[in-house]
């Protein structure tokens, strides 16, 4: 952006499969937790919606592997947490960091300086990396990127074919009687307050794998490898099993202390309940096929301090 664009920030929302032929304003609602189906039609109306190539029309028909973007104003905000970004693996055409939680992805509204493209920006100045997949907020862990638009394509198109096998470990609560569980659930929104929890029941397809590996005073170490992309697929599955991930202010309860931390009420009491300030689930491990060979290669993340913490706090051991 330039001149009297500078006052604006452009935030990108890539569509994915499942939404694939919804309407725009319909799409753009589910999204935006602060606004509703009308509010959306005024921000098109008023020509802060953007769809390279494509028409911008509140009945206009989204497609998977387009990118929809909206301006806002930009707000001031605090200074950046993070100079720069652990690399974990790095070749002529990929990159991959070890991402901190919590940290965004993308832009919002309200955020742009905290996030990983905008660090990665300043980290790599004059490259343009292309971000090939996301990781909630409060996330961290293993997060790829390529470092050409082919290279982006070629692999947007293994994460379609299911080809890049992720792993996560998941600190969950309470005491897991099973060795390996298969959770095939269908996800979609829960309709409520909140409108970004996601509860089982009608929706699109989910299948993930889980394995525990340890269990300790109260909680588990959970492994999980889900085996399609929901929104929130591993921690919904977790919580519909019974095990909540330890600090997911989402998904442990009715979602009251994620009210809280909106309404930013939170006290040391909750944070005592949720066991973590944040959600112990952590991006272990990508198995991809290389853009440029074909042969396989494995990117590992290390856990941060916080959760070898939560796990000995926990009289667990470290993986």
């Amino acid at each position: 952006m330039s001149g009297a664009a500078s006052a604006w920030v452009e935030v990108p929302f890539p569509v994915q499969k499942p939404h694939d032929g919804e309407r725009l304003d319909s799409y753009l609602a589910a999204r935006l937790h602060r606004y509703s189906r009308s509010q959306v039609q005024r921000l098109i109306a008023a020509g802060r919606v953007f769809r390279p190539g494509r028409m911008v029309k509140p009945a206009a028909r989204v497609a998977s592997g387009e990118t929809v973007l909206i301006r806002y104003p930009r707000h001031e905000e605090l200074p950046c947490l993070h100079a720069e970004l652990p690399v974990i693996y790095e070749d002529d055409l990929l990159l991959a960091i070890n991402k901190p939680a919590p940290l965004l992805c993308h832009p919002t509204d309200r955020i742009q300086n905290n996030t990983v493209t905008a660090i990665l920006k300043g980290q790599f100045p004059g490259r343009r990396l292309h971000l090939l997949h996301r990781l909630d907020r409060e996330t961290s862990g293993a997060l790829l990127l390529a470092k050409d638009r082919d290279t982006a394509r070629r692999l947007t198109i293994h994460f379609t074919q299911r080809r890049v096998k992720k792993e996560y470990l998941a600190l969950v609560f309470g005491q897991v009687a099973w060795h390996h569980r298969k959770v095939d659930a269908p996800l979609g929104r829960e309709g409520l307050e909140i409108k970004v929890r996601q509860s089982v029941g009608a929706g699109a397809a989910a299948l993930t794998e889980f394995e525990r590996l340890a269990a300790g005073n109260g909680a588990s170490l959970v492994l999980a490898r889900p085996l399609t992309g929901r929104l929130h697929q591993i921690r919904a599955h977790l919580a519909y099993l019974g095990h909540p991930v330890v600090g997911d202010k989402l998904y442990l309860g009715r979602g009251e202390l994620y009210m809280k931390a909106v309404r930013k009420t939170l006290s040391d009491a909750d944070i005592e309940k949720l066991g973590a300030s944040r959600q112990m689930l952590h991006a272990h491990r990508l198995r991809l096929p290389h853009p440029a060979t074909d042969r396989e290669i494995c990117v590992s993340a290390p856990l941060p301090e916080d959760f070898r913490a939560a796990l000995s706090q926990a009289g667990i051991s470290c993986p």
